[in-house]
């Protein structure tokens, strides 16, 4: 079992190496992408927030971006120009964020996340993050 604390030491490690971090995002996104497409559940959850949601890490120059389509969803690094939700935020944010340390919507009210869009694609884009780590914890056991 992969405990809260397990990926707490895990992501302080990360975040020392920026090039170990950037693998290890790509790795957890394209999971996540995975897990949330051969999940029936999960894809039932996002039917009508088809959308295109981008995000840049400012301090990494790190792009990548999320396509929803009939409750499936497709990752791709990079930028794509057609996306009308855009979010951008650092990679000690991140981190706090994962390790629970603050949530994204704290951040975003406290003015630590740039958004350009409409709030309820911000909305849509925070519940598929939390659909994945929901995932997780459901899969994982919820240790602390």
């Amino acid at each position: 079992m992969f405990s809260r604390n397990a990926l707490k030491i895990m992501l302080d490690e990360l975040g020392k190496d920026n090039k170990r971090f950037l693998g290890a995002i790509d790795k957890i996104v394209n999971a996540g992408t995975h897990v949330i497409n051969s999940t029936e559940e999960l894809k039932e959850e996002l039917i009508g927030y088809d959308d295109i949601y981008q995000t840049h890490i400012i301090d990494l120059n790190f792009d990548y971006w999320f396509q929803v389509t009939n409750g499936t969803i497709t990752y791709k690094r990079g930028i794509n120009p057609d996306a009308s939700f855009k979010m951008n935020f650092t990679k000690d944010l991140i981190i706090k964020i994962l390790k629970n340390e603050i949530s994204g919507t704290d951040a975003f009210m406290k003015g630590k996340i740039r958004v350009e869009g409409d709030i309820s694609q911000g909305l849509r884009y925070v519940k598929l993050f939390r659909l994945f780590t929901k995932y997780l914890e459901k899969k994982n056991g919820k240790n602390e």
